[in-house]
């Protein structure tokens, strides 16, 4: 008797790769009770997806060359599914499960055995029975004693019969498809949950793992580094709060904290731990490297707590974790505990992907929003279009914020009827940490303000609202000042040497000139900030980084009242102007956090109506887009994810042969330092300054910038070899 294998290099049998992804989907039928209340018999039907899901491989071809084989083992699976004892429609979403489990059913549609088209299907059918004696003595045999393991008896359901390979030859294709059309709808959860979970089970077991991760108690965590007697009021509301919840209180805190409380209150659990699903959403690359790095330390293992973005497989490198292993491991339902961008939660929501998988992953779990108030229109109405989906989904939500304008705060309400926390106002205040200074001029005067304030104690953080500027203004000081330039179009790797520069030897410096990217960035404390006008919500992240810890003792931080031309492509004028108005009345005194709710609502108030008007028309779309989808067939919103969302990185002209030996050298990671995010509108101005990477490989999609480059200044708009004004 010859084994079939299931994977080769290394070779694993057949049987054993099935008893892994048994295993796994035992884990998650303990872990992850609550799918049982949409979908009753979703282990049942779950476990007979996985059973039979592999069973094609058996196909002499696939044994002799997978590679060569030239066609789809899970289209020999999905027949065996008729050999259940089940009624006809639970046979039908077990056989798609299957069937769909690597492809889409649009994807297989030209190779499905169809009408007078089986000859093919015909013969792979005679090649599986040629492995007839590993089929009935290794595998049909194996059968009673694995639905025992799950199970805990024998449920005797898979009975096939003797010419079984006849009627595997002879199934009807075409009337399982007609049953799909006719009953999707009907069957759209159950479909999406018996996908997810075989893909889950399926891609698990091939990465050698056979459990899913459960989170170990969090208030224990939190306990070792804030013991509860020293619990801030808030903190202790949100352990005590059960449901949805939205928490405002000041820069420092302790608003993570609050919200591991909350997740550890609303949580399922386990003997083993936490089985809950904790997304922790953030805004920025940046800040969710820092969020993942800070929650690593408090659970110790990478398997726990995972990071999702599109450059976190770089991040991982970088921090010299297993990149390739936990990367992998990190977009399937394994770890308990991902800090992540909101665009990795819509890409379910757009059928990007195995998306049932994550729509899986996302029943059940936890939300947590932090700085939702950062986000574009767009960006809100689809993530509140997602939150209204997932109610019906047993999912719960916490959004946390500083900085919250009322209308969005009302919009939130409107979707998740959170019970609302804020700091009382004479709490709130003891985080007072800066005094105001409204400065006329713009930065053209900025050497004579620098030399005025002559700050001392650290140095002096000038912010800017464009590189552009950033760009001319430290070019101005470079001169004069030990002085370090920081902004977005840097290369990831001469960014993340500024970065520990700065961290490493912060008071080297007189001055740091920056762009928004230091609102985010790394967490350093400034003695002063001097910075263009920009909307109110946006200064007082930037004021942030200014005695980030000197709480009762305000520290001076400068305002100048003209900005740039090109502030306008960032900020709303209105917004801006706006807010110098509500700072002006505070010029000179103290900014009391109790009041930073309402001036920031005072700020947006001129384009509340609008704003609300736009997010609410963005969340209706992505709605009736997200309705649509349809389980196992991909589609448009795919497309369309990408094209609204993709960001665009290039690697500068003067690094095309280094990175060219890089990929020869196969050091695919190491290109990732060379990349530089370039904006829509740069891109569109200087096109002919932009062109692929003359490589024939894994590199043919680089996107190369024949612009001029340098460590110092990042990437600018002349030409390469031009000057540089």
């Amino acid at each position: 008797m010859r084994p079939c294998y299931a994977k080769f290099l290394p070779h694993d049998f057949l049987e054993c790769h099935t008893n892994d992804a048994i295993n796994v989907l035992k884990s998650m039928k303990t872990a992850f009770k609550w799918l049982e209340e949409p979908f009753p018999r979703v282990w049942e039907l779950s476990f007979y997806s996985v059973l039979l899901h592999d069973l094609g491989k058996c196909a002499s071809g696939f044994q002799r060359n997978p590679r060569e084989w030239g066609y789809r083992h899970e289209v020999l699976s999905a027949p065996f599914a008729s050999f259940l004892d089940l009624p006809e429609d639970e046979r039908n979403l077990i056989a798609l499960a299957i069937l769909t489990h690597h492809r889409t059913l649009d994807e297989l549609e030209e190779i499905l055995p169809s009408g007078e088209h089986r000859g093919g299907f015909e013969d792979k059918v005679e090649e599986l029975f040629q492995n007839r004696d590993y089929i009935e003595g290794i595998f049909f045999e194996r059968v009673p004693y694995w639905e025992l393991y799950f199970f805990g008896r024998r449920l005797e359901l898979f009975n096939p019969p003797k010419d079984w390979s006849e009627r595997v030859r002879g199934y009807d294709f075409d009337a399982l498809i007609s049953w799909y059309e006719r009953n999707v709808e009907r069957y759209r959860e159950e479909l999406v949950y018996l996908r997810g979970l075989l893909n889950a089970s399926d891609h698990l077991a091939s990465a050698g793992e056979l459990e899913v991760r459960l989170l170990p108690d969090i208030r224990t965590a939190v306990e070792l580094r804030i013991p509860e007697e020293r619990w801030r009021p808030l903190q202790r509301a949100a352990w005590n709060t059960e449901g949805n919840l939205l928490l405002r209180a000041p820069t420092g805190y302790g608003k993570t904290e609050a919200s591991l409380l909350w997740a550890d209150r609303n949580a399922q659990r386990t003997r083993k731990g936490l089985s809950s699903r904790i997304f922790y959403v953030l805004p920025y690359k940046a800040s969710i490297n820092a969020m993942h790095s800070r929650l690593l330390g408090l659970f110790k293992d990478p398997a726990l707590v995972g990071v999702l973005h599109s450059s976190s497989g770089f991040y991982l490198y970088s921090s010299e974790l297993e990149y390739r292993r936990l990367s992998s491991l990190y977009r399937k339902i394994y770890t308990p505990l991902k800090v992540t961008t909101p665009f990795q939660l819509m890409k379910p929501f757009f059928g990007v992907g195995f998306f049932e998988m994550g729509l899986t992953e996302l029943t059940g779990s936890l939300l947590i929003f932090d700085e939702i108030h950062a986000y574009e229109p767009n960006v809100l109405g689809i993530i509140l279009a997602i939150l209204e989906l997932l109610k019906g989904r047993r999912t719960k939500a916490m959004v946390m914020t500083a900085t919250l304008p009322e209308f969005l705060e009302r919009l939130i309400e409107e979707t998740i009827k959170p019970r609302k926390l804020q700091a009382p106002p004479e709490e709130a205040d003891r985080f007072t940490r800066h005094r105001i200074n409204v400065v006329d001029g713009s930065m053209e005067s900025i050497e004579e303000l620098i030399e005025e304030l002559k700050p001392e104690d650290g140095p002096a953080l000038v912010a800017c609202n464009t590189v552009s500027r950033a760009v001319e203004v430290y070019s101005r000081l470079r001169d004069d000042y030990s002085a370090m330039l920081l902004h977005s179009r840097f290369t990831y790797g001469d960014r993340e040497e500024k970065e520990k520069k700065l961290l490493s030897n912060l008071n080297d410096f007189d001055v740091v000139v920056a762009t928004q990217v230091v609102e985010v960035s790394i967490d350093v404390s400034f003695s002063t900030i001097i910075t263009e006008p920009a909307p109110l919500d946006a200064l007082i992240q930037r004021f942030g980084r200014v005695n980030r810890r000197g709480f009762g003792n305000p520290r001076n931080v400068y305002v100048l009242t003209e900005g740039g031309e090109g502030d306008k492509r960032i900020y709303p004028p209105e917004v801006v102007r706006r807010s110098l108005g509500l700072l002006k009345e505070l010029d000179g005194k103290p900014l009391p956090e109790s009041k930073v709710p309402e001036l920031v609502t005072l700020a947006y108030e001129p384009l509340a109506d609008r704003l609300r008007g736009e997010v609410l028309e963005y969340k209706a779309q992505a709605l009736e887009l997200f309705e649509a989808l349809m389980p196992l067939r991909s589609g448009e919103n795919e497309r369309r994810f990408y094209e609204m969302f993709r960001g665009l990185e290039a690697i500068p002209g003067a690094y095309q042969d280094a990175v060219l030996e890089l990929l020869t050298r196969k050091r695919y990671m190491e290109v990732h330092r060379y990349l530089v995010p370039i904006p829509l509108w740069l891109f569109m101005s200087e096109s002919d300054a932009f062109h692929r990477l003359s490589s024939t490989g894994p590199g043919k999609h680089i996107i190369v910038a024949e612009l001029e480059y340098n460590q110092e200044l990042g990437l600018l708009r002349e030409p390469s070899g031009g000057e540089v004004l």
